[in-house]
This record gives C-alpha cells, structure tokens and sequence, in this order.
C-alpha cells in the first residue's frame, strides 16, 4: 500500500506471512545442514582410521609383523596404543573422534582429560577373550596392570574380514569389543554418526558399518553397541574356528564364529 507521501511498504500480515515462510524454510533445511555436518565428520572420521591403520602397520613392519602388546589400567594411558604408537602418527588430533565430546577421562594423553574416539579390537564379546589383535591377557606386576600381548600378523586367517580399529564407546582402556561401551550413555542416542562407525581392517582397507543397541542378557548385559548386520559379528575374530580362552562367561571355550552366530541369534534389539 501507499501513504500520502507516495512511499511504499509492507502491512503487518505482510509482514508476518514472510517470518512464517522463514520459519518455515529454517525448520526444513536445518536437519539437511546439521545431515551435512555430520557426514563432514564421518569423512574425517574415516580419514583418522585409515592414518591409524597405516600407523599399526608401519609398526608391526619394526616389531617381527607383530601387533603392539598393551597393559590395560583404567587410569593409565601410557602403556595403550594411543601412546606406543606416537612415533608414526606424530598428531594427537586423529585420535579424536569429531563426533565424540565426552571429558572425564586419563588425562595422561589429553591434560583436559577428553575422551579418545578409537581402539583397537580386543575380540568378539568381551577383552578377556583373545580372539582379536591380542592374545590372552595376564597381570603384569612391573606395571600392576593387565598386559595384551601383540598376535602375529600370520596368526590371522582372514585379514581383509578382520577389524583392527575403529570407533568406540568405550572410556579410559580404550578397547573394541562388546564390553564396557556404555562411556557414552545406554540408549541409542549413545550411537555417533548416524549410526554407521568407521573401521579399518587387518588388511589396511577402511569401512562403515552400521551399529545397533542391544540387550544380551544370556550374558546379564543390559546394553551392547554390536554390528546391526549379525554376520559382520564375525569380523571380530581373527579366526572364526579359534576357540575363546576367557575364562568363564557366556563366550569361554567356545569357536569364535559360534560365538558370533549366537550371539546375533540371542541379542534383543533396544528401542
């Protein structure tokens, strides 16, 4: 409309109908920008667990084709991965996941006491059970911890189907495996990148796979963070036919891809 001087301009419900359309437009394309952010992310993320890998191999290429051996403490992190293997990777920033802000952790690698995004697959349900880059752990008086012995790079028998590394829930002793990855919360919405976790593999080649919350209460377990894709369960063990050697619990004793058949078979998918 137009006042008596012959300027023009907008009525209220002009106005109005304008700041709808903006609100409008602002709650549609949000979730696509927060959508692009995350995959941004994912991307770096893949980029940290392809740099690691290169850094686990170039060390078992020094060390006899061996994996690192780690001690395990909940309040140390001097003698993990993170730490052994700063020689070849030489930047701290790649052990963080950019989707992970979680504090409250050692503060031996990060003063602010951060939490790491990684580790390194201890096997297929629980750390104990040697089925994975480590052989059977055992206390170790020099250091009053629980050391992981390095499994041979010959040991495995299916390197391009077996996980090396990747992202974890997990806090302090950083592992990979069903146990102990609750850092994060217990629900679902403890599960980054929209649900696909980035992992590299024995072989040296990078992949995501899906993950899902469940409850495993063959085993008393309220939550577990597992592949939703059983068969991929399988990529835990470095050889389906190696019998577990931790002692007692729901996976003792038993051939590795059995273990994982089960448990896809047994697992109750959480809300």
């Amino acid at each position: 409309m137009s006042d008596r001087s012959g300027r023009t301009g907008f009525t209220l419900i002009e106005l109005l109908v304008v700041i709808a359309i903006i609100a409008i437009l602002a709650a549609i394309l949000f979730p696509v920008f927060a959508q692009a952010r995350e995959q941004a992310r994912r991307i770096t993320c893949t980029s940290n667990t392809r740099q690691m890998a290169n850094a686990f191999m170039m060390y078992n290429q020094d060390y006899d084709e061996t994996f690192l051996k780690q001690v395990g403490s909940l309040n140390d992190d001097r003698n993990e991965y993170q730490v052994i293997l700063q020689p070849y990777i030489k930047n701290r920033q790649m052990l963080y996941c950019p989707s992970r802000n979680l504090y409250g952790c050692s503060s031996t690698v990060d003063p602010t006491g951060k939490c790491l995004g990684y580790a390194p697959n201890f096997g297929i349900y629980s750390y104990h059970d040697g089925t994975g880059l480590f052989l059977q752990d055992y206390y170790d008086p020099g250091t009053g911890g629980r050391l992981f012995p390095g499994r041979a790079l010959a040991a495995f028998a299916h390197p391009a189907e077996t996980i090396m590394f990747g992202d974890t829930n997990d806090t302090n002793m950083y592992t990979l495996s069903f146990y102990f990855q609750t850092g994060d919360g217990e629900t679902r919405s403890a599960i980054r990148h929209g649900q696909s976790y980035q992992f590299c593999y024995v072989d040296g080649h990078a992949k995501s796979i899906k993950m899902e919350a469940y409850s495993f209460w063959a085993d008393g377990d309220a939550f577990d963070l597992m592949p939703a894709n059983g068969q991929l369960i399988r990529n835990y063990c470095y050889d389906v036919n190696a019998t577990t050697t931790r002692v007692g619990g729901f996976s003792a004793g038993r051939p590795c891809g059995v273990v994982a058949d089960d448990l896809a078979a047994k697992r109750v998918l959480l809300p």
